[in-house]
């Protein structure tokens, strides 16, 4: 029995060893020396490329893929291999990797599996990837800009992140993604200030909360001096009638917002605007204050044949300038300017008319007499009966005397 027993052993050994021979007589191998990169060292967003090399060990041409895998994920798609028997073949892929530790996983996968060995079908190596978060070949241990947003490292709250760059309120989510950056309770798109917890209104846009702003609508008016006058703090045209309240001579009056004379009485109501005495019906210039003229000397008692100077230049406008001076004398001769010289050459009254133009047009004429006299004749004559005069002084004084005391 014994001796039958070692004899059915030793068959049965026989035929499993005759049955595994035959198994893996179509055996594809890969090993760790077979596996290469096409640089030595790795940074991250550089593109690698991994080879591998897979030996047929069997006098059959065999058939089968390839796949790679980093830390678990398959490294785009399958790489066919045909290998002649006894022979050699490669394949590779291209892999950008990310950074830090990965684990490079090959996977050799015949097609006809019930022939081969399973046991040297996969090999594995770990590699280490330089960090460099912007992919501009610096790594970020030589970058001061990891990650290419313009805000250097040291001022930047999120270095590795390019989409963020500040935290303001200081809640580990960026200002980018937070919709409360400030964290004052209102949400970014209905906080005028975003960055300012202290802020949450700018009625006038012009980068001071109203909290801090004294004149919250920007009309020129403080907020003190619109409560004082009861117009709104938060509205530049109270009245919305298209006037700032600052301009507006009635910023609570929808119906009025022109005051031309001051006189407290709006253009719409007043029937005179301007003041001049002038109703605005009949008045050409309904708007606007007439030239005054006014002359330096009024005497009107002027010397024969000596040249005698008109000066206007008193004259003003309220509202505007004076732009011409246009004089006539005797109703023939012309001049312009603000003060004009001319001699007279013939005594007796004389018709002077000046008129003056200002910035709107608007004119005024003053119209006036001067005498001439001959101022020479009149001398020669006071002296003519001085001279008498003082003869019968004389006369009366000394001679009539004299004849009186003989």
């Amino acid at each position: 029995m014994k001796i039958i027993g070692k004899s059915l052993i030793t068959s049965v050994a026989l035929l499993l060893l005759s049955t595994a021979a035959h198994a893996f007589s179509g055996d594809m191998s890969i090993n760790t020396e077979n596996i290469s990169f096409s640089k030595s060292s790795f940074m991250q967003g550089q593109k690698t490329r991994i080879y591998v090399k897979a030996t047929n060990n069997s006098n059959l041409d065999l058939l089968g893929v390839v796949k790679f895998y980093a830390n678990g994920s398959q490294i785009g798609a399958d790489q066919a291999i045909s290998i002649f028997a006894g022979k050699t073949d490669g394949v590779f892929i291209d892999w950008t990797p990310g950074y830090g530790n990965h684990e490079i996983l090959v996977k050799l996968l015949p097609f006809e599996t019930e022939i081969d060995n399973p046991a040297n079908n996969q090999i594995v190596t770990n590699i280490y990837v330089i960090q460099d978060t912007d992919y501009d070949g610096i790594p970020n241990s030589s970058d001061d800009d990891d990650d290419n947003d313009g805000i250097i490292d040291e001022e930047d709250v999120f270095p590795l992140l390019a989409s963020e760059q500040f935290d303001t309120d200081g809640d580990g989510t960026g200002d980018n993604s937070d919709d409360d950056d400030d964290n004052d309770g209102v949400p970014d798109e209905f906080d005028d200030l975003p960055l300012d917890p202290e802020e949450t209104m700018d009625t006038d846009k012009d980068g001071i909360g109203n909290i801090a702003d004294t004149d919250d609508d920007n009309d020129g008016l403080s907020d003190t001096e619109e409560e004082n006058q009861k117009t709104d703090p938060l509205k530049a045209d109270t009245d919305e009638d298209g006037v700032n309240d600052k301009e507006d001579p009635f910023p609570t009056n929808p119906d009025e917002w022109l005051d031309t004379d001051n006189d407290n009485i709006g253009d719409n109501t007043d029937t005179d605007d301007d003041n001049d005495g002038v109703n605005d019906e009949a008045d050409e210039f309904p708007l606007n204050k007439g030239p005054i003229i006014q002359l330096v000397d009024e005497n009107n008692l002027i010397s024969l044949f000596k040249n005698h100077t008109f000066d206007a230049s008193p004259s003003y406008d309220e509202d505007g300038s004076i732009v011409s001076f246009y004089w006539k004398i005797d109703k023939s001769t012309q001049k312009e300017g603000n003060a004009i010289k001319h001699t007279f050459n013939k005594v007796g009254d004389h018709e002077v008319s000046l008129t003056i133009t200002d910035d709107q047009g608007e004119q005024r004429t003053a119209n006036f007499l001067v005498s001439v006299i001959n101022t020479s004749l009149y001398i020669q004559f006071a002296l003519f009966i001085a001279a008498i005069l003082l003869a019968l002084l004389i006369y009366f004084k000394y001679i009539a005397e004299a004849e009186n005391s003989q």
